[in-house]
């Protein structure tokens, strides 16, 4: 049984840039040790090698991700930072040796099977996990996130409107029968390091400009419904367009819903403070005009604030979406697991 003073930890994935980030917040981790760091493209090459702002951090060499490879390091947890869903197909191994997992993917967030096969156009590797595994939105799940083998971190737009949205839906705040819709802004790096036709993520397409992409069609909508109607106890849908801007990170997400009768702004502050009083990563501004990216870039914050007119209800909601839309609410969620101090490692603004 390992030590509180170092729990071993592997990356799969670790040159993406979720796995890079991950990586570079478990390397200055009080408690977690980075004992693998897996590429099966790069397998034998220096990490400091293929991710040259490392240099002088670590010694550590990139290895294949097997399962071999990650029992014969000593591993006790895995964070799961490739999107192919072939690499799932190693996780019954893993926990059956009694590792733990958090998943940055998109393979363990939707609940059902028939769900995962209608949003991801396939079959699942291990199905049998699902109803298992638990949504990693780290705030809102956290009695869950401690006793989980598999935890689904959730997608860096559906944690941009959950946090602000779910306390409101739970407290009956927002009529139901109204339309909620919400637009998002990301940076580049959302898309990851390669090019992505429907996206059209290159930088010449993106420089000077904003356009949308996957419009009312994204696949974090599925989670984000899911949430938010199991909070509702109801049936609940979310339109969503999002956006590529011309930053590298961050995302700024923009919401409209109409309120409940006798909800104004007072009780959407009031559910807020209810909710987040002793969350740290959930900071509540008083003006929309202060939630901004660059307030939260490089932190695992996330910004929220509300405005009405009327009925109609006006959220702002901003967060860095390499750390706390990905890799820190990776981190975040491994602390609950291990009984440690969600803000342990989290704390200092990072790369």
């Amino acid at each position: 049984m390992p030590t509180p003073s170092s729990i071993p930890v592997a990356v799969l994935g670790a040159t993406g840039y979720a796995g890079e980030g991950a990586v570079r917040i478990l390397l200055g981790h009080p408690v977690f040790r980075l004992v693998h760091v897996g590429s099966d493209r790069l397998a034998g090459t220096p990490l400091a090698q293929a991710v040259p702002a490392l240099a002088g951090e670590t010694d550590l060499c990139l290895q294949p991700d097997t399962p071999a490879q990650l029992l014969a390091s000593g591993a006790q947890a895995v964070i799961l930072a490739k999107k192919s869903p072939e690499v799932t197909q190693v996780v019954p191994q893993l926990l059956d040796a009694g590792l733990r997992l958090v998943d940055i993917g998109s393979e363990f967030r939707l609940r059902s099977l028939a769900s995962y096969q209608q949003t991801y156009q396939g079959d699942h590797a291990c199905p049998g996990l699902l109803e298992e595994a638990v949504y990693g939105l780290s705030e809102i799940h956290q009695a869950a996130i401690r006793t989980a083998r598999v935890v689904g971190n959730p997608g860096c737009y559906a944690t941009s409107i959950l946090l602000p949205l779910l306390p409101l839906v739970e407290s009956g705040l927002i009529d139901r029968n109204a339309p909620i819709c919400a637009m998002g802004h990301s940076g580049l790096s959302g898309a990851g390091r390669q090019f992505v036709a429907s996206n059209n993520n290159l930088f010449c397409a993106v420089n000077e400009n904003i356009h949308c992409y996957k419009a009312l069609a994204h696949k974090h909508v599925a989670e984000i419904d899911q949430e938010l109607s199991l909070a509702a106890g109801a049936d609940v849908h979310c339109h969503f367009v999002p956006h590529l801007a011309p930053l590298t990170r961050g995302i700024h997400s923009s919401i409209t819903a109409t309120l409940a009768e006798g909800a104004d702004l007072g009780s959407v502050q009031e559910a807020w403070r209810r909710s987040y009083a002793d969350q740290p990563f959930v900071r509540l501004r008083t003006d929309t005009a202060a939630v901004e990216v660059a307030n939260v870039a490089c932190t695992n914050c996330c910004d929220l604030a509300a405005t009405v007119d009327g009925r109609l209800l006006y959220i702002a909601s901003a967060l860095d979406n390499l750390v706390k839309g990905a890799a820190g609410q990776a981190v975040q969620n491994l602390n609950l697991m291990f009984g440690l101090p969600q803000t342990m490692g989290l704390q200092q603004r990072g790369w």
